[in-house]
């Protein structure tokens, strides 16, 4: 079993002894932000022995509030309800953990800074890249065009000249790959970003948009929008279209300043997608030299943010593995993420990312986990179209096969929910899947997808 250490006192305890809250001295209560009541997540929190869980507290969202009225909400109940711990599964909880990090002293976490710059694509190259010691080349070039310039254009054909064709255009503030793009031409990288502004015009609010009012008063209050001029703007990173052989998930934390790592994860590779790796694969396949490799570079990422204020809080990187062996920054995640739960609970032990992030809520540096011998899969569900979710799966097989310990789904709506709001290239559901073997693994997913999945043809990374 893994060993615990308190970062305050140095005391060790070997695995998860079943330890009181008098013994560490803390009891939490934890508040999950953008989130629904979940009782079981709730449960596994409480389950955790080296803390005592007091309470759980969700909360969420109402349609058109801003994020900044929304952290003064969570505020409010940070005091009320005497939260003491931060439970960020997304994105944008970063912020509004980071927010209540700086308001409340009682409360560890990260910088907003440090959210900021894992969330802007074009300040985590700017900022976040590892030194040149950790090339064999120069760092990738890039250039940043804004969407709103008169002359994007010609900005964009100057980018072009910069970094050659084929190029990657993304959303500086984009996730799940969405609108990652690869050009060949310069009609191409027009119409690419014809299309950003299009979905940005007719999503006013929608998150790859930082100058949405939903944004733009909380940046206002907690960034320093002048040193990073680029914050309130709508602009897109163009880089070269790096042809990688594989990418990996590598997710770890750190605790009072010092890095501790969880895990390295493969990635499915789909060659007819422009954003062509999908999934999250344990155990990696990557030799112990590669790992090594791998997490020497996490460790020049995660002290870049440091310097920024990042603690106490996971973080996952997605990096290539380019065909010369080379390894590439993709992008930076400045949180856990809650798709990851169940691969990491089957296949790691201890493998539960909420309880080492409760870990880290009160300065208890952990080992690393260790594999269990399982092979496990996360599949986000893609779908290229949206629409009403129980026209592309049957929810009624989903809720049968969740019997099965070795299949989980986490589902992000219901069959009749309106899909209308979501863009192409989503998906409502993650499928987790276990074996003894990855081709148990592969094989038991394919079934599982081919039991489930009403319009295949539709699927985004096609399994069968």
């Amino acid at each position: 079993m893994a060993s615990l250490t308190t970062g305050s006192t140095g005391r060790t305890f070997r695995g998860f002894p079943d330890k009181t809250m008098s013994s560490i001295g803390r009891e939490l209560s934890v508040l999950v932000p953008f989130s629904d009541n979940n009782p079981e997540e709730e449960d596994r929190l409480r389950q955790y022995p080296l803390v005592q869980v007091k309470q759980v507290v969700y909360s969420n969202i109402d349609d058109n509030t801003l994020l900044l009225d929304y952290v003064k909400q969570v505020m409010k109940t940070v005091k009320d309800r005497g939260i003491s711990a931060i439970l960020t599964l997304s994105d944008i909880s970063t912020f509004v953990h980071s927010a209540v990090v700086r308001d409340f002293p009682s409360v560890s976490g990260p910088s907003v800074e440090a959210c900021f710059l894992a969330l802007h694509k074009a300040y985590t190259r700017e900022h976040l890249e590892p030194t040149t010691e950790l090339h064999k080349r120069k760092p990738v070039p890039y250039c940043v065009v804004d969407l709103d310039s008169p002359t994007v254009l010609a900005d964009a054909r100057k980018a072009l000249d910069t970094v050659g064709f084929p190029a990657c255009v993304k959303p500086a503030t984009g996730y799940a790959s969405f609108g990652v793009k690869r050009v060949n031409s310069c009609a191409e990288m027009s119409d690419a970003l014809d299309s950003l502004r299009t979905v940005r015009d007719e999503h006013p609010n929608f998150l790859t948009s930082p100058s949405a009012s939903f944004f733009r008063s909380y940046y206002e209050e907690y960034l320093d929008v002048t040193k990073y001029p680029l914050t309130l703007r709508d602009v897109v990173v163009v880089e070269p279209y790096m042809d990688a052989e594989s990418l990996y998930a590598v997710d770890g934390c750190v605790v009072n300043g010092t890095i501790v790592h969880w895990a390295i994860a493969d990635t499915l590779r789909f060659d007819e997608e422009d954003a062509r790796f999908a999934s999250m694969i344990l155990p990696t396949t990557a030799d112990d030299g590669l790992q090594g490799e791998i997490w020497r570079f996490y460790d020049a990422v995660l002290t870049r943010m440091i310097q920024f204020g990042f603690d106490n809080s996971f973080a996952m990187i997605e990096v290539f593995k380019m065909k010369d062996g080379e390894i590439r920054l993709v992008e930076v995640n400045a949180r856990a993420n809650r798709l990851h739960h169940a691969v990491y609970s089957a296949c790691l032990e201890p493998g539960r990312q909420g309880h080492a992030s409760m870990s880290a809520a009160c300065g208890i540096q952990f080992r690393p986990p260790v594999p269990t011998g399982k092979h496990g899969i996360v599949y986000p569900v893609f779908f290229k179209r949206p629409e009403k979710p129980g026209n592309l799966m049957d929810f009624d097989v989903v809720k049968k096969l969740q019997n099965d310990s070795d299949v989980d789904f986490l589902l992000l709506a219901g069959p009749d929910d309106d899909m209308s709001t979501l863009l192409s290239n989503t998906h409502f559901c993650a499928v987790t899947v276990c074996a003894d073997s990855r081709k148990a693994m592969m094989n038991r997913l394919a079934e599982v997808l081919r039991l489930t999945v009403k319009k295949p043809e539709k699927l985004t990374y096609p399994m069968y």
